[in-house]
């Protein structure tokens, strides 16, 4: 077990934006939090990487969150936030750089170890070729992917990512997807924010099902993503079906009033 989450409730504003969540990640997997707009799905993710105020309990790797320093937490998890950017003119591989930090001392240089994990995060994530670009000259899929790399770089047991394929083409959601799943099938856990239900069924081992803060449905992606709960929560109807031994959902049709049973 990486990450054991229990009775996770984090108010903003004096508003309770996530009630009593439960998470449990385990290496090897891939677990999807969804939900509707403002559900809590950010707010929960950034409270599992120590980000928010939080009360209830969050240990990794079996040790309180909170009792991990910096250094370790860096360490321990990458988190990959939603619409992040850089406010420095940095070239992409520096960027990328960055992930290494918590592996190196102070003013120490890179070692070979660090520059063969920037190298493989970028030609994972395919922007090698945008190595010495000035990162604020990427285009928006660009720099996600380049933000990917970075965290991929820390090479961390437990990797968060908020949205990571929400500005992407559909070639490079497939491959954010399959770089995920290798992460995690080679002995990572993985939680992702997610709105495509398409790519959660495919890819995700078990997906958490919010709605205003609170647990609707928590485990497999076909029991989570059943009729019921996507027409209670997303308001929808969806196709679904299986293709080479893959489970997949397709939304199909808004949930109206005026709308036939789904």
């Amino acid at each position: 077990m990486l990450l054991e989450a229990e009775r996770i409730s984090v108010s903003l504003a004096g508003r309770r934006v996530v009630n009593g969540v439960g998470l449990r990640a385990d290496a090897g997997q891939v677990i999807a939090l969804l939900g509707p707009n403002g559900a809590g799905k950010t707010t929960l993710l950034a409270a599992l990487a120590g980000l928010r105020p939080f009360q209830g309990a969050v240990r990794i790797q079996g040790r309180a969150l909170a009792s991990l320093n910096r250094r370790d937490k860096a360490r321990a998890l990458a988190y990959l936030p939603q619409g992040q950017i850089a406010h420095w003119p940095l070239t992409a591989r520096r960027l990328v750089e960055l992930g290494r930090l918590p592996h190196l001392a102070p003013w120490q240089p890179p070692a070979a170890a660090d520059r063969l994990a920037v190298e493989s995060a970028m030609q994972r994530t395919g922007v090698a070729d945008l190595a010495e670009r000035p990162f604020d000259t990427l285009s928006g899929g660009e720099r996600a992917r380049v933000l990917l790399a970075r965290v991929l770089a820390v090479e961390a047991p437990l990797l968060l990512a908020d949205e990571p394929v929400a500005s992407l083409d559909p070639f490079h959601q497939l491959q954010v997807m399959e770089l995920l799943r290798d992460y995690a099938d080679a002995g990572a856990a993985v939680i992702v924010v997610m709105h495509d239900l398409t790519l959660a069924a495919r890819f995700c081992d078990g997906l958490l099902l919010l709605r205003d803060g609170a647990r609707v449905a928590q485990g497999a992606p076909e029991q989570v993503l059943s009729a019921e709960h996507l027409a209670d929560s997303y308001r929808i109807a969806a196709l679904r079906g299986e293709y080479q031994g893959q489970h997949y959902v397709v939304p199909w049709q808004r949930r109206t009033s005026e709308s036939g049973p789904p």
